[in-house]
């Protein structure tokens, strides 16, 4: 069995409970509708970005298919390559560069700004094989032959030898740091980007101070357009171009590396066309005339896409970087990435639509919480109500029931004539104390049923307060003889405008009260004293006291303390209810003193005399 406040809590547990579901369930559907519309927001900017694809590879097909038809028209003679520049650069696509190569394969446009780098000494090769040898001594000296005097030297495949040597000997102090980064600062343009790479990684270990930092910063610099597509075309897009087979008109196209392009053989030996690399298709997308809306970003990126299918140009990319992308194939190591311009406006779109759900479903929440709260308040209080208005019917009938059967029995008694002649006087006087008991029970009800009905009034005049009081203690004393005498503190002097019958009824709620729940805590002590410019009567007893928590409650209708000895003692709970009534009508206010374990005094303060204007008749 639980207890009041034990099932008090259960009661708003399961209150909280039902009424936190549909706010969960709300919340979770609201969620799920801000995640679906910020993957529907990202679907919606993929498929922009695949027609954004697919728009830029249709521009580049029909650009690459116009330049290569009016290349196999273009008349092109075995004059200077001046000439040929001219007639190439105007039927280039603006997204290739113009190529003319010579028959030993060197690339004579677009034309070599800086002189040809000198040619690498004999016997470099020679040296480069000794400085690999397994005696130390002999490798030693090869290394330094070699560092001085092949800082030209390339491996049969293309790759500048100096550096991995000179850093090597660096690493070991055998060179000096500065003529490294010296080279560097020269060379860097020719390096390919795996040899930019993987240089900067051996600067990091072998260099320090100033010279890496040198080192670094010309490793970092962009390297010019025509060493980028020499250096393309060396890693093995010219050997391709050379050997496709050319088609009915003459032209050979080719994908390899990071270059795509086509070229025509001349009768002088020589090649023209043009070529697609990552510095010619980063310059067109930076440009005005690109095929893309402006909320698009386009960025060239080499050696990601090594073995894609490069034929089917697929548009449909990755995710990259948590945002939405498109990769169009340009070449096996060439591909142009499509992303949106602001990448995280889905994500600020998205959080800012969850903070709005958050602050709605908070205040949402709430406001079902406190209507629910204020409904479950009203149900408790009405189910309140109903159990102390039964618990008041109960109490009235027990009230009544016990003077109705003691005069019944005394009646049957009396008519049955089994009392002998001296015993009527006795018999008279008990029918006399139950019957005013039970009329002083039924004048309390009806008082109290006016009193709620509004239809009481205080038939007020000037007064000693004093007098009405010691009434009602006489009376207390006269209906309990066995109890000891009340102890009286009556300030004769005390006058206000009263309704003497109504404080009677007051004290006697009061004194009554006293001897229900503190019978052992007597004498009792009745107090009439001016306080506050009015009179203050005081009922005081040294019984078990009344808690904080009740002191208020204790006042309204069928209330009583909740605690062991209040459910043990019988009683209707309107008694203190009468008094609060009371001292309404006469203006005033009804309140209690008391600690648990050190008695109870219950106040009943009323104002003093009226001023010049008169008393107040009626008060309700």
């Amino acid at each position: 069995m639980l207890s009041p406040r034990a099932s008090r809590l259960r009661d708003w547990a399961l209150f909280a409970a039902a009424a936190s579901v549909p706010a969960i369930c709300v919340g979770v559907l609201g969620l799920r509708a801000v995640s679906n519309e910020a993957d529907g927001a990202r679907r919606e900017v993929a498929l922009g970005l695949a027609a954004a694809s697919d728009r830029l590879s249709r521009a580049i097909d029909q650009e690459t298919d116009r330049a290569a038809a009016a290349l196999a028209a273009l008349p092109i003679d075995a004059g200077p390559p001046e000439a040929a520049a001219a007639a190439l650069a105007g039927i280039a696509p603006p997204f290739a560069a113009p190529v003319l190569l010579a028959p030993d394969r060197s690339v004579l446009l677009p034309p070599q700004a800086a002189p040809p780098p000198a040619p690498e000494p004999a016997g470099c090769a020679a040296l480069a094989r000794a400085a690999a040898a397994p005696d130390a001594q002999a490798r030693a000296g090869a290394r330094r032959d070699f560092l001085a005097r092949c800082a030209e030297a390339r491996s049969p495949a293309g790759r500048w030898l100096w550096p991995v040597l000179a850093l090597d000997a660096a690493a070991d102090g055998a060179v000096d740091q500065g003529a490294v980064a010296a080279w560097l600062e020269a060379h860097a343009a020719g390096l390919s980007e795996a040899e930019r790479k993987a240089t900067a990684i051996e600067v990091d270990a072998a260099l320090s101070g100033e010279p890496r930092g040198r080192a670094r910063a010309a490793l970092a610099a962009p390297r010019p357009e025509r060493d980028a597509l020499v250096a393309e075309l060396r890693r093995g897009g010219l050997d391709a171009a050379l050997r496709a087979p050319p088609d009915a008109r003459g032209l050979a196209s080719f994908r390899a590396g990071a270059s795509a392009g086509t070229l025509r053989a001349l009768p002088d030996g020589r090649s023209a066309g043009f070529v697609i690399h990552a510095g010619s298709l980063a310059g067109w997308l930076r440009g005005d005339a690109r095929p893309l809306p402006p909320d698009v970003r386009a960025d060239v990126r080499a050696d990601v896409v090594a073995g894609a299918d490069v034929a089917g140009r697929s548009p449909a990319g990755p995710e990259l970087g948590g945002a939405p992308a498109a990769l169009l194939p340009i070449a096996p190591g060439l591909a142009v990435r499509l992303s949106p311009a602001d990448p995280a406006a889905v994500e600020r779109h998205a959080a800012r639509g969850k903070r709005l759900l958050v602050g709605v479903g908070a205040a949402a929440t709430a406001l079902a919480l406190g209507l629910a709260a204020l409904l479950f308040a009203r149900m408790r209080a009405a189910r309140r109500s109903s159990e102390l208005r039964t618990d008041f019917v109960a109490a009235v009938s027990h009230e009544l029931r016990t003077p109705i059967a003691s005069v019944r029995m005394l009646a049957e008694l009396l008519e049955e004539g089994r009392l002998a002649p001296e015993e009527h006087r006795e018999v008279f006087d008990a029918l006399g104390r139950e019957a005013r008991r039970l009329g002083d029970t039924v004048e309390r009800l009806l008082g109290f049923s006016r009193m709620m009905a509004g239809r009481a009034a205080a038939e007020r005049a000037p007064a000693r307060v004093a007098e009405a009081v010691a009434a009602s203690i006489d009376t207390f004393e006269e209906r309990n003889p066995e109890m000891p005498r009340v102890a009286r503190d009556l300030d004769p002097a005390a006058e206000a405008s009263i309704d003497a019958g109504q404080i009677q009824l007051a004290v006697d709620n009061l004194l009554a009260n006293a001897l229900k729940y503190a019978p052992l805590a007597a004498p009792y002590r009745v107090r009439v004293a001016r306080e506050r410019g009015g009179v203050a009567i005081a009922v005081e007893d040294r019984g078990p006291g009344v808690a904080r928590r009740d002191q208020r409650r204790i006042f309204e209708p069928f209330e009583r303390a909740d605690d062991r000895l209040s459910r043990a003692v019988s009683g209707s709970g309107i008694g203190l209810s009468l008094v609060r009534h009371v001292a309404r009508a006469h203006g005033g206010t009804a309140r209690v003193y008391s600690e648990p374990g050190r008695g109870a005094a219950f106040t009943l303060w009323i104002p003093g005399p009226p001023g010049p204007e008169g008393p107040k008749e009626q008060t309700p």
